[in-house]
Formats: structure tokens, C-alpha cells, sequence
């Protein structure tokens, strides 16, 4: 059964929340918040969050991928809502 977007937007919001004391970032993270421009991720900081969402669903998806892409745009940036939208779509196999 596929998940619904918003849950999957609830959960990440809340684990981002829950690994927020580690970065200096105090704003309202919504699906517009950028993980590099408003956050100041590093590259670490990417991984637990990955690593976090995968030991949440249960399932190992291909981050690397999608940020293999986002290190060939111009400004290589991801939102959380473009994140979502990532997991939305190869959560649960649904996606080849």
C-alpha cells in the first residue's frame, strides 16, 4: 500500500525535529526549507537524516542517487519538500 505524502512529510518533520539540537538552525522547518542555504547541512548531517528516515520506513532507499543529482545543479540544493517527494515516490518499491 502506498503512503500518503503528508504522513510522510509528518514523519520526516518530526525526525528532523528530534536531530535539530545538533544544528544551528531555530526557524520552523517546513517543506520549504532547504537542507544546505537554511539548515547549513553538512554532508554527515544528510546521512543520520537519511539513515534515520530509512530506520523509520524500514527500507533502504537510494539517497545517493538523488544527491548525486543535486551536486550537478546549479545551486545544488534539495528542499524538504523535494525530499519528501523522493521518498514518496521509492518508498515501498513503488518506484523502478
Amino acid at each position: 500500500m502506498k503512503r500518503d505524502r503528508n504522513a510522510i512529510l509528518a514523519d520526516a518533520l518530526r525526525l528532523m525535529g528530534g536531530l535539530a539540537d545538533d544544528w544551528e538552525y531555530s526557524g520552523e522547518i517546513t517543506r520549504h526549507t532547504c537542507f544546505f542555504a537554511d539548515l547549513a547541512f553538512e554532508s554527515l548531517d544528510v546521512v543520520v537524516l537519511c539513515t534515520a528516515i530509512q530506520e523509520h520506513y524500514g527500507q533502504l532507499l537510494p539517497f545517493t542517487d538523488l544527491f548525486a543529482e543535486v551536486g550537478q545543479r546549479e545551486h545544488p540544493d534539495i528542499s524538504v519538500g523535494e525530499w519528501v517527494d523522493f521518498i514518496y515516490e521509492h518508498l515501498d518499491g513503488e518506484s523502478s
